[in-house]
């Protein structure tokens, strides 16, 4: 008697390998798909890492000068728009500094005082001269209010200020960065009980005549997963330390002075005017932080410690 495999056997044997098909398939997809949503999740942190060195570097390249006196004109300027995770809800900080770090080894101002402005800028944004193509952390960069002619009134859209918003357009500095919350420790009488205790910085920065003791940076890149804190957004987050906090003061003392101005309880601000960082309505790009006119800076300024060249 012959045997061999029933009509139903070769269809169960079939159903069977089909199942297994396409089981193998669907988890190769799945595995296929984690690597790329690992790969480009790792390129935008590195991306937004090398963003967070390059605006860590432009702060600790602060410029003030040792005049003797305070001066808003190179004050550190905070703009609150709110918690940093969505494009129109990230702060905006404008300081003046000196070296390459955000401008570029090759940029004709590297090596002298200028003004630079830090801002996230969704994609589709119009408020410029060019649309924005893409959603990311951008600088707006402009000469030293010192260098303007004596008969140019910079209180208006003069061309040593960021009020001229045609003439210092926004370029990139990294893609991917959705979000940008910054905070401040205003003076070194906050550091008692702990250094980098967060509790102890603030959203907000009125006095646009010193600069604060501390500042802490907060870049939130696209969550592929939207699992990190229950956010679409993932953050990266630095503490920086400002060397010229205690010259900003009062304008005479050095930056390596640990002197009346960090311990004897003087606030930032203590002397001379103060302007407030207003809130901008909506995501639309920031104020300006226009400066007022006046002569060139008195005294030298810090050696930066460098910066890589975007």
């Amino acid at each position: 008697m012959n045997k061999g495999f029933t009509m139903i056997e070769m269809l169960l044997a079939v159903l069977m390998i089909g199942v297994l098909t396409v089981y193998s398939f669907m988890t190769f997809n799945a595995v296929t798909r984690g690597w790329q949503v690992s790969t480009e999740y790792l390129d935008k942190q590195q991306r937004t890492d090398y963003a967070l060195n390059q605006v860590v570097a432009a702060l600790r390249s602060m410029y003030y000068p040792h005049d003797g006196k305070q001066d808003d004109r190179y004050g550190f300027v905070l703009t609150d728009n709110g918690d940093g995770e969505e494009p129109d809800e990230s702060d905006v900080i404008e300081w003046s500094k000196m070296g390459s770090a955000i401008v570029g080894n090759k940029s004709s101002i590297a090596d002298s005082v200028h003004r630079v402005q830090v801002m996230v800028l969704e994609e589709g944004n119009n408020d410029w001269l060019e649309e924005i193509k893409v959603t990311g952390l951008y600088a707006r960069v402009c000469p030293d209010v010192a260098l303007a002619p004596e008969d140019e009134d910079v209180d208006d859209e003069g061309g040593f200020t960021f009020a001229n918003e045609n003439l210092y357009q926004p370029f990139l500095i990294a893609d991917g960065v959705e979000g940008f919350n910054c905070r401040v420790l205003k003076n070194a009488d906050k550091v008692e009980d702990g250094e980098n205790d967060r509790r102890k910085f603030e959203d907000e920065f009125t006095e646009s005549n010193s600069v604060p003791y501390k500042v802490e940076l907060t870049f939130r890149i696209a969550d592929p997963e939207g699992r990190s804190y229950r956010t679409d957004t993932a953050p990266m987050m630095r503490i920086v330390r400002i060397p010229i906090h205690e010259q900003s003061l009062d304008g005479s003392t050095t930056p390596d002075a640990e002197g009346d101005a960090a311990k004897g309880g003087v606030t930032a601000g203590g002397k001379g005017g103060s302007s407030g960082g207003g809130k901008p309505s909506g995501g639309g790009k920031p104020a300006g932080g226009g400066r007022p006119s006046g002569g060139g800076p008195g005294g030298g300024a810090m050696a930066p410690p460098g910066g890589g060249a975007p």
